[in-house]
Order: C-alpha cells, then structure tokens, then sequence
C-alpha cells in the first residue's frame, strides 16, 4: 500500500484545497473526508531555515529538521512573502515533529512552535506578529509536539504528548480556547497511551486509529462522544459481517458520506485486502462488487481516492493479475469501469481530481502516459492516454507530486526534449488533454540533465489549507533553480509567472526540506 502520509495528501490533492479554493470557499478531504469549507484566507504559513545547508533528499515523510526553522507567510507574490516577526524584529521558530506540524482552520494558522525553553506546544498565527502566540501548553511539564493536525466539526484535532498519559487524541477548540483529550480514559486506562494515527474528518466529527491495538474510534470532539467503534477480530452487533477484519489498514482512510472507508484484511487464511465501510455506531459492512447477480469479492491493489463525489479504487476480483480493473464506487453500488479494456496498466498510484482520476503508467515498448479516468460526465468512462504534443515527453511521475489548482494538476516529471536531451525532473502541468498538457518551466537550466525537482509545499500539512483571492489558482512548490538551493517557488500555470518567492538562505542553502 502507499505510505500513509502520501495517501493523505493525494486525498487533500484530489479536491483541490491547497491553493485552488476561490470565492472563499472550497471542497477539501484532507485525510480523504469530503467536506466544504467556507472562509480561507489569501495567504499561507510555512517553515523555513535562514542559515545554508545540504539539500535534502525528498522522502515519504517529513523528517526533523536539523536547522533551525522559522514561521514564513507568502501570498503567492515574491512582495509577499515575509518572515513572521515580533516588535523586536524576533522570528518565530517552528517546532516539528512528526508529520502534519501545521494546520489552517477558519482563517487562522496553526503550528507546533517552540518557545524560549525550548518546549514545543501549539500556537496559533493570523500572519502578523502580534496575532503569533501560544494557544495551549498541552504538557505544562514538557514537550507536548502536537502533529497530525486536522481540522473538523470547526475544532482542530491532532496528536500530542500529553502529562502522565503519553501520545493521545487532543482537541482544541477555538471558540472555548480551551484543549480537551479525549483518548486517555476511553477504557478506563489513564496510561491508555493511544498514539492515534489516521485522523480522518467527516460531516460531525473524525475518526481515528490506534495502530498498535488495532482499534477504531469517532469522537465528535468531547470527551463524552469519543468511543472505540470497532476492533481487530471483534464481533460485530450491527452490519452485514459476523466478523470485523482481521487486520485493519489505516493506508487508505476516506471520510465518505459521514462513514469511514478503510482497507484490512478478513482472516488469517485470506491476505486479500477487502474495502470496509463504518459508520459512527460501528457498524460495517464489505463494499463488493455485484458481478452480473453474482457477488464478488474484490481484493483491493491500489490505494483508494475521491473524486468529484465518488470513490475508485483498482481491485483484482479474480485469481489472476489479468483480473485488475478500476472500480468506481457511489456509495451503494460498485461499477467496473474497466471491464473491456484489453490492456489493463494499473500498477501505479491513483490521483483524485476535479479533473476526475489518474494514474501513470509505464511499460514496455509503450511511451509512457497518464490514465486518466474521466468522471466530468456521466457515466465515467477511461479518456484517451495522455500525452504532450509539445516538443517535450514526461516520465517518471511521482503521484505525490500531483497537485490541483483551480482546474490545472501540477506534476513533476523526467523532462526530455527532441532527439532526447535530458532536462532533469521539472515542473508540468496538465487539464486532463494532451494539448493541455506540457512542460511548465525548465527551472533548473544550469547544465544538461540537472532538474529542480519541483515538490508540493503542502507537505508541512496534514489537510492542505484552503485559500482564496489571487493564491487560489496558483501552486505553491519547492524547487531548486540550481543556484539558490530548495525555496519556496509560486506558479501561475505559465513560465512567466514560474518564479522564485523569496531566497531564504541565501546562496546554494536550502530553506525548506521535507
């Protein structure tokens, strides 16, 4: 399966939150939730270290930072992207840890930052620097490094340390300004130490998971509407199962029509990996396919995504790879949406978009493309392979690196152009045609073969923040021009307005790492 970190912000990519809401509001499934958010702001925050360093490798997860990192605001303009600073001119240092270290809710920005002691807690920004400050002190006697920030049912929910308990579920909620955890006595065991992972918003509340016990919950965000709903192997009170399954994945966690998808296993003697509905009682069901009357367990390959309100997935439903389709799911019935297609490619990661679904794929004696499910119209249907039709070809797509703004999906690819030359890995952008789809800007032009290797800033959070004004139809990124190390970069979908917002360590240093 697709690292967990990844899946999620192919979820968040695929309804375009991050720098794609316009008018001030935007459908976003950060952690794969369906929802629509109003508000948003015309700016985002990021980290960023000043002093030069090594360029760091990209990797699935964010890692520690070995410099010191600062909170940055940018407005998509090179004019406004700044430092956060206090009346002394003093910056804000970031504290991550984990995956997720910031978050937006309602406008404002949250992060995990570290104060003067060096204890890392959360606090809150609106962007300037008497609007910076500490919000909760989650452990008064250390280091509470709140991660996995999500925002839902207009409170933000994430995983923190917490005095005496260990990591638990901690909610803050902006209105009360007041933190409840709401994990550490559900089974009457103060030192419970539940560690949930996979946060995943829908309409009245989250679920989430605890990994090492394989146990589900929902809270609507109190201490008295949080409870475990589901479990390894446990039996079952409501549902069309007499069992759960044996093995719960959290890699493909979907908040959907105010149920949780999820992906596990059945039993012990069957490792195929099946698709589970949950509601907020507990009760589950198997989403399976109806094959001509004949019910048929699909056994699930590729990760699991929403697109323009439905579901798809790529399952085997036989004994053979030659069995591999792309289904389609509305929340009651299951349609193959492959079913005639000869040659089945599906062995590449699935991208959700408003733009509908896609997949790169790359084989044998065929120039490599993207598949792309069209689901704009009814019924969805597998649109022509996707290819440029400019002077350049792409390969190498990283679905990670898929990114919607305002009807444009941002991409970084291997670049090659006539006879072959080699432009490195680069910006390219696509509306779902081969005309539309073309190399943005060679940004890293300083020697045959070098790329900038161009990557989302939204790493830094869990749910993309949702934006609006100028910054909605615009793609945020990290890239490298080949001389001013990894900063923050802006593109309008054009290579005129492809450029660098702000050279925060100065020199060949790069600012902003994963």
């Amino acid at each position: 399966m697709i690292n967990k970190q990844l899946t999620q912000l192919a979820a968040a990519i695929g309804v375009a939150t991050m720098m794609t809401a316009c008018g001030g509001s935007s459908s976003s499934s950060g952690g794969g939730g369906t929802t629509v958010a109003e508000g948003g702001s015309g700016f985002v925050v990021f980290s960023a270290a000043e002093s030069a360093g090594a360029i760091a490798l990209r990797s699935a997860t964010a890692r520690a930072a070995a410099l010191t990192e600062y909170l940055y605001k940018t407005d998509g303009t090179p004019a406004g992207t700044s430092k956060i600073v206090d009346d002394n001119n003093n910056g804000f240092e970031v504290g991550r840890f984990g995956s997720g270290y910031m978050a937006e809710l309602d406008g404002t920005f949250y992060f995990a930052g570290k104060d003067s002691n060096g204890d890392v807690e959360l606090w809150a920004t609106d962007g300037t620097g008497a609007g910076t400050e500490r919000v909760a002190d989650i452990y008064p006697n250390g280091n509470g490094q709140p991660h996995n920030m999500v925002p839902a049912a207009g409170k933000l929910f994430m995983n923190a340390v917490v005095d005496q308990f260990g990591r638990e579920l901690v909610v803050f909620d902006p209105v009360a300004n007041d933190t409840v955890v709401l994990s550490s006595n559900i089974n009457g065991n103060p030192t419970s130490n539940t560690a949930p992972e996979s946060l995943t918003p829908v309409d009245g509340g989250l679920f989430f998971f605890d990994q090492d016990a394989g146990d589900v919950y929902f809270t609507d965000g109190t201490a008295a509407g949080t409870a475990k709903i589901a479990t390894n192997n446990d039996t079952i009170i409501g549902g069309s199962l007499t069992k759960y399954p044996q093995l719960i994945g959290d890699d493909d966690w979907l908040g959907y029509n105010g149920k949780l998808l999820f992906t596990g296993r059945f039993n012990a003697t069957d490792a195929e990996t099946r698709l589970y509905e949950l509601d907020q009682d507990g009760n589950i069901e198997e989403v399976v396919f109806d094959d001509g009357g004949s019910t048929v367990r699909l056994d699930i390959t590729e990760n699991v995504v929403i697109s323009n309100d439905k579901v798809y997935f790529v399952a085997d439903k036989g004994t053979s790879s030659t069995d591999l389709n792309i289904f389609e799911y509305d929340g009651s019935t299951v349609t193959n949406l492959t079913a005639s297609e000869l040659n089945k490619p599906y062995e590449d990661r699935l991208v959700g978009t408003s733009l509908g679904v896609f997949m790169y794929v790359e084989q044998a004696g065929v120039t490599p493309y993207l598949l792309r499910v069209d689901n704009t119209n009814s019924p969805a249907g597998i649109a022509a392979a996707v290819r440029s039709t400019g002077d350049y070809s792409f390969s190498d797509v990283e679905a990670w690196t898929m990114v919607e703004a305002n009807g444009t999906v941002f991409f970084a690819a291997d670049t090659e152009g006539a006879g072959g030359s080699d432009f490195g890995t680069e910006l390219w952008k696509t509306d779902g045609t081969s005309q539309g789809t073309e190399l943005v800007k060679d940004i890293d032009d300083t020697a045959a073969g070098a790329g900038s290797e161009p990557f989302p800033l939204a790493f830094m959070y869990q749910v993309p923040p949702i934006v609006n004004g100028d910054l909605g139809s615009k793609y945020l990124f990290v890239a490298n021009d080949g001389s001013s190390g990894s900063e923050p970069w802006v593109s309008d979908g054009s290579a005129a307005g492809t450029v660098i917002l702000k050279d925060i360590s100065a020199g060949t240093g790069s600012s902003v790492i994963d």
